[in-house]
């Protein structure tokens, strides 16, 4: 929960939760909006993989109090469509806790970035591991 970076260069943020070997859920985020369908929903979703539905409609509930938002359904994806949306890392990182706390499961967090310069990566603008800062090569 100590590190930061620009949330406005935030493109992208993932939260997946393990609940088995094959079993898990994530809670994700895009800025330009998630595909549903054939126009993008704005706001925060998730998916599930193998979990009960039970859990399924917990997380739902659970995202829905704290963010809100329309719940909409599209095979093993929901959406809390114009939801309360974030990129900073202090509230990503809160959310990713709370998800591990309440669903007894260890989390991973995966946070992309558009366009991060290789000087502000080695200038640690982003306070984030150096190992771990993966460039995604392609024109711009």
């Amino acid at each position: 929960m100590n590190s930061g970076y620009p949330a406005e260069k935030a493109n992208h943020w993932d939260i997946k939760c393990m609940q088995g070997e094959y079993e898990h859920f994530g809670v994700f985020w895009y800025r330009y909006g998630t595909p549903f369908d054939k126009e993008p929903v704005h706001g925060i979703c998730f998916y599930f993989n193998d979990i009960p539905r039970k859990t399924v409609d917990e997380l739902a509930s659970f995202l829905q109090s704290k963010f809100g938002g329309q719940l909409l359904y599209r095979q093993a994806r929901g959406f809390l469509q114009g939801s309360k949306e974030f990129a900073d890392g202090k509230s990503v990182a809160i959310l990713a806790n709370e998800l591990s706390l309440k669903f007894n499961a260890p989390v991973e967090l995966t946070i992309e970035f558009e366009k991060a310069t290789k000087e502000e990566i080695d200038q640690e603008a982003f306070k984030l591991p150096a190992s771990k800062a993966l460039p995604i090569p392609g024109p711009d």
